[in-house]
């Protein structure tokens, strides 16, 4: 339940009011995630007038800004079309005009498509106080538990990688039970990440090149069992995505050549 509201206009309004001890306030996007918390009580700070709904693109680097829609993204050119489409399957169109990229990437679950393709490329985020940053490979897996600050403030990743994303799921609106997405950059280095199980995506592979993209996805998943499938299930069809994903990335290649 929310007992009190606050709206300021500056990172640092924001920042004030939430390092703020004698109080329980949380951060407000979109609501979409807040709106679960509704045995609490607690007080929010809204987030759309501190200035963190801007896009920029600096040379080979994107930044995107905490509060920013899910649906803003949709209409970046330099979001990549993998990045579009695993936005549109995560998320209904009223969800992705209320959601905004820092409470989608605090709550998103492992199931979370959107969270695998940035974790895919290699992704870092920024957090106040202190401008700490930090991958969201290394984020993750301390999400709930440890936080690098009070505050999400912005995601940044590189344009230069080729990315594929391939899943499963039990029907077309159904979350994926299994997800793969394979970022793979000029120099060679190759990053596979896996979602569809768990608390968080996770990453299976980020090496020099490409081989052996198969047996790292099959091992990374090697217990990945819940009330969705089976582990053997998960293995074998997460060896079978990733050569899949390879195999779409040297089409593309092919095709720029």
């Amino acid at each position: 339940m929310i007992n009190e509201y606050f709206r300021p206009a500056s990172v640092d309004e924001t920042l004030k009011l939430l390092m703020d001890g004698d109080k329980t306030l949380k951060p407000l996007g979109g609501g979409t995630s807040v709106s679960r918390h509704q045995s609490d009580t607690f007080g929010v700070v809204d987030l759309q007038s501190a200035g963190l709904d801007q896009v920029n693109v600096r040379k080979q680097q994107i930044e995107i800004g905490a509060t920013v829609h899910l649906s803003q993204m949709l209409g970046v050119p330099e979001v990549h079309p993998e990045i579009k489409k695993a936005i549109k399957i995560d998320a209904s169109e009223n969800i992705r005009n209320a959601a905004t990229l820092g409470g989608w990437l605090v709550s998103g679950t492992g199931r979370s498509i959107f969270s695998t393709v940035l974790l895919a490329v290699d992704a870092t985020l920024t957090w106040e106080p202190d401008s700490t940053q930090i991958k969201i490979g290394d984020w993750l897996p301390l999400r709930g538990h440890q936080s690098p600050g009070v505050l999400m403030t912005k995601a940044t990743w590189m344009l230069q990688p080729h990315l594929v994303l391939e899943y499963v799921a039990r029907s077309p609106k159904d979350q994926p039970i299994l997800i793969v997405a394979l970022a793979k950059w000029p120099s060679g280095r190759t990053r596979v990440a896996l979602g569809g199980y768990g608390d968080a995506p996770i990453i299976a592979m980020d090496g020099p090149e490409p081989s052996g993209v198969d047996v790292s996805s099959r091992d990374a998943y090697f217990e990945a069992e819940d009330q969705w499938a089976t582990a053997a299930y998960r293995r074998e069809v997460a060896a079978k995505l990733a050569l899949r994903c390879l195999a779409r990335l040297d089409e593309i290649k092919e095709r720029e050549a």
